[in-house]
């Protein structure tokens, strides 16, 4: 699992960072420092070296990286300047180079050096491949060029794709604009800016390189299946890069299913030529998702844009010369566009638009479908006479398109200042052709749900139109079912859409919700108007949409998502969106289906109880359920993984299987109050239930609070956690049972006095033969106990329970109890062994169950337990915890669980995992807190 924004670097790839010249943290990620054994040679045993499978097939043409060794377990080997054809021998093999043919194997990860560049401009041409699979790395400086005459054949897969992403992404950080350049293909196709086209050479606008010609079918290669990442640096306010720029290239070239996402200038940029491309997917990019200009007079069909809020500028924009008599002019046709307008701003001080058409472009146009929101600019504009009279002449068409938007439509307006005489009423343009509407899309994300408009209201006989179109009666990029993005793309599936910093004012609930208007002061937020109400089994794709003036009440029982391992679906719930669940509900997410719930440091996600949000009532713990994730995981209840379905204690959910990377989403920066209603005795319900839950699942960030029953617990499965704050749950905050096998670092657990049981509750199994055996690895944990007297249930308040047959490893860890003289000022036992399994006596014998680099600091400190007769007195516990590394009794000193800068007790003698599991942070300190970071700040909830 990777989580891009909070896993710190090892040691050594933050020694590769500083080497790069990066900055930031990075992730989980596999990144290692190899060295090439040399054999010493002596002047009577000579040594011929012995070249690698790789060192074979590319030296010719790149060199092994000296500061990245392995990226995703492979070597890195490095690109650097101009790609020219050999005269050597064939060393192609998975990959290599044999005369005019450079491959680029999948066997290894590419790193550009600078602009590298494929071939001379018509001359020493090269064919340069990339296999599926295979990953290229951009630094801040880098990009690759296809010069005139040559070729690139970058052909993935649907289920291999081909990524060119930033270095920085290789290093586990953050993904960002702007950290590389970008694809540049140029060819020797007409332009409008050369005036003899059979002896044209435009310049492009990074590193001069030459483009344009006569040949309208010039071939530059074919790019499928690719997708470009985070790319598009800026030399200055007009030189930057796109994600891929087409510079007169032909219809000779084929492009399809390609993706650039979170470029710095546009995504594709077209000056002139003939190439159509098909499947397009255009994210979340600064400027324009698609630019033409100079001529361009291909095809675009099935095109997904989704802007960014207050980060991009326009969905299209579209021109073709100043001049009007400049020849070829742009004509291209396009059919088959989803385009979601974003909000606000972006910081170059562009509105977020739809689609502008100017500089005297043409275009004939259909099935084009745009989505604003709330705070989009104009969705439709045409600007400038030239591009007026191609609107009335036939030049310039639109038909069988939907626009849907706040601001859908902006006129043309004569402007003497800026030279312009014509005016153009664009809805009056647009609603005059044929079968043009402006109406709701009714979409669900970005695919038309079943009693869309767009459906049927498509130009039925594209092909016979156009012979580069394919037939496609529907509006916009998908037909409701075939959702051809799958597979290959990033930032799309299971995400939720991207929140802006502030939040809007919502005018309607989102698809699967149903809307009502807040009654005047029934809230204590003054604020909410909407109310969108969210019940009953979610069976397709949802997102909460945050709002500063809506919140979603889960309501009538168990909120299901999808079906168990069928109908799969996703519940996304954005950043800043606030829930609150009557009584007897609670959200359940089913084998199969996941939830997206994305919150932020400054915009957390609250699931609350209703009386938590009312006027004149107050939250308390049990008033809700909570949230139960059912997973395809191992747990040793079943027999057979293979055919698994244990029922989940409230509601008879079914959950485990043979799968512990399963995936059930993201749960982040979430905060949960209030919840765990009791059924009965032996049914009560758990702030986050994990069932099961593979470690394909993130959870980072995550508060439960006041819940009636357990804060969070584990019925098998291998799910991690980070950062994670639980105070003053009733029974055990943490609980884990068969056969929990993930891990958990920064975990701080507090008690209220007389209202909880156990900060840890550890088990694994009663069957002897029972499979897998619970085995969780813990670090950094920070554990104060309540008071040794009973809450309602009988249960006093005490540190760590350890039993039923559990193993595990425990480090870093600080239990520190209330020191009173009597149960009601000091805590109960601060850790116990129960032995009544002697499973439990087989793991601490066999150093299955250690825990070492801790402290316990409590008037109560040990105890051993055990009804059994055959394992009583088995253990020393105190001997046990003092004959480990580490661990001592001392007293400690902490304010609200953090200690002083100055400590010298915690500070400098924790164990550091990260050399060994790259799923921990580099710490050195015991406890959940450092001393000086509050990792709760900003989006946890803190009890008075």
């Amino acid at each position: 699992m990777e989580l891009k924004n909070i896993f710190k670097l090892t040691a050594l790839s933050t020694a590769l960072a500083a080497t790069l010249g990066l900055a930031g943290c990075g992730g989980d990620i596999n990144i290692n420092a190899g060295s090439d054994t040399v054999t010493p040679t002596t002047p009577t045993t000579p040594t011929t070296p012995t070249q690698t499978e790789q060192q074979k097939s590319y030296s010719g043409f790149a060199t092994k990286s000296t500061t990245m060794t392995a990226v995703d377990g492979k070597e890195v080997w490095v690109l650097k300047g101009t790609l020219a054809p050999s005269t050597a021998a064939s060393t192609i093999t998975t990959g290599g180079q044999d005369g005019d043919k450079i491959v680029l194997g999948n066997d290894v990860v590419w790193q550009l050096d600078g602009a590298v560049i494929a071939g001379g401009d018509n001359a020493n041409a090269v064919e340069l491949s990339i296999l599926p699979g295979t990953k290229i790395l951009g630094g801040s400086d880098s990009y690759l060029v296809v010069s005139r005459g040559s070729k690139i054949m970058a052909d993935g897969t649907a289920t291999a794709p081909i990524v060119f992403t930033s270095v920085e992404t290789a290093l586990g950080q953050e993904g960002k604009a702007g950290q590389w350049g970008g694809l540049v293909l140029l060819g020797n196709a007409p332009v409008n800016t050369c005036p003899d086209l059979t002896n044209c050479s435009a310049s492009f606008e990074v590193g001069n390189h030459s483009y344009g010609g006569n040949d309208t079918e010039d071939n530059s290669g074919s790019i499928k299946y690719v997708r470009v990442e985070f790319g598009g640096f800026k030399i200055n306010d007009t030189q930057e890069m796109n994600g891929i720029s087409f510079a007169g290239v032909g219809a000779g070239t084929e492009i399809d299913h390609v993706q650039v996402h979170m470029n710095n200038d546009d995504g594709f940029e077209f000056w002139g030529g003939n190439v159509s491309v098909t499947n397009i997917v255009l994210t979340e990019n600064f400027d324009d998702s698609l630019d033409w200009t100079n001529g361009w007079q291909g095809s675009a069909q099935h095109v997904y844009i989704r802007q960014a809020d207050n980060a991009s500028n326009r969905g299209i924009e579209a021109d073709s010369n100043s001049d009007a008599s400049a020849v070829p002019m742009s004509k291209p046709v396009l059919a088959n566009f989803t385009i979601q307008v974003a909000n606000g701003t972006n910081s170059g001080g562009d509105d977020a638009e739809g689609i502008l058409f100017r500089k005297g472009t043409g275009v004939n146009t259909y099935n084009i479908l745009v989505k604003g929101d709330v705070d989009s600019g104009e969705c439709l504009e045409v600007n400038d006479d030239n591009t007026v009279n191609n609107a009335n002449t036939a030049e310039l068409t639109m038909q069988n398109s939907l626009i849907d938007c706040v601001e859908p439509f902006k006129n043309a307006k004569a402007d003497a200042a800026e030279g312009r005489t014509l005016a153009l009423d664009v809805e009056a343009w647009y609603k005059g052709q044929a079968d043009n509407l402006v109406a709701a899309a009714d979409l669900t994300d970005y695919m038309p749900n079943s009693s869309s408009v767009a459906l049927t209201a498509g130009k039925a006989d594209l092909a016979n139109l156009d012979a580069r179109l394919v037939n496609a009666n529907y509006i916009g990029a998908f037909d409701g079912t075939n959702d051809w993005t799958e597979g290959w793309t990033t930032a799309i599936h299971d995400d939720a859409t991207p929140t802006p910093t502030a939040l809007p004012v919502l005018t309607s609930c989102p698809v699967g919700t149903t809307a009502s208007a807040a009654t005047a002061g029934l809230y204590k937020d003054a604020s909410v108007t909407l109310i969108c109400t969210l019940e009953g089994n979610v069976l397709s794709n949802t997102t909460l949409l945050a709002g500063q003036n809506v919140m979603y009440k889960i309501d009538g029982g168990a909120v299901v998502v999808g079906g168990d391992n069928t109908t799969p679906a996703t519940l996304a719930i954005q950043a800043g969106t606030k829930l609150f669940a009557t009584s007897n509900s609670f959200i359940a997410v089913s084998r199969g289906s996941k939830i997206m719930a994305q919150g932020s440091a400054t915009h957390p996600i609250e699931m609350t109880s209703e009386e938590d949000v009312i006027a004149g009532a107050s939250g308390e713990r049990g008033q809700w359920g909570g949230l139960v994730i059912l997973g395809n995981g191992l747990t040793n209840t079943c027999p057979d993984h293979n055919a698994c379905s244990a029922s989940f204690e409230v509601g008879d959910f079914p959950y485990g299987g043979n799968n512990n990377a399963d995936n059930s989403g993201q749960i982040s920066y979430v905060v949960i109050k209030y919840a765990g209603f009791k059924v009965n005795d032996t049914q009560e319900m758990n702030g986050i239930s994990f069932a099961a839950v593979g470690s394909g699942t993130q959870v980072d960030h995550i508060q439960i609070h006041a819940n009636g029953d357990d804060g969070v617990e584990f019925w098998g499965g291998a799910v991690n956690l980070k950062y994670v704050y639980l105070t003053e749950n009733f029974d055990d905050s943490l609980d884990w049972t068969n056969g929990w096998t993930g891990k958990a670092q920064f975990v701080y657990i507090t008690h209220e006095d007389g209202n909880a049981n156990r900060g840890i509750e550890g088990d694994s199994h009663k069957g002897a033969t029972d499979t897998p055996v619970s085995a969780p690895k813990l670090a950094n944990f920070t554990i104060l106990p309540g008071t040794d007297i009973a809450n309602a249930s009988g249960d006093k308040g005490e540190g760590i329970l350890l039993r039923v047959a559990t193993a595990g490893e425990l480090y870093n860890v600080l239990v520190q109890g209330r020191k009173g003289t009597t149960a009601e000022t000091e805590s109960g036992e601060c850790l116990e062994l129960d032995g009544s399994y002697a499973g439990l006596v087989d793991n601490v014998n066999s150093k299955t169950l250690t825990m070492s680099h801790s402290i316990i600091d409590c008037n109560e400190p040990f105890k051993y337990s055990s009804d059994n007769a055959a394992t009583a007195d088995a253990v020393n516990v105190e001997t046990w915890f003092m004959g480990q590394e580490g661990n001592s009794t001392a007293a400690v000193t902490i304010t609200d669980g953090m200690p002083a800068a100055t400590d010298t007790t915690l500070l400098g003698k924790g164990k550091d995992l990260s050399t060994d599991d790259s799923f921990f942070e580099s710490t050195n300190f015991i406890g959940a807190f450092d001393g000086q970071n509050d990792w709760r700040q900003g989006w946890a909830y803190f009890p008075q």
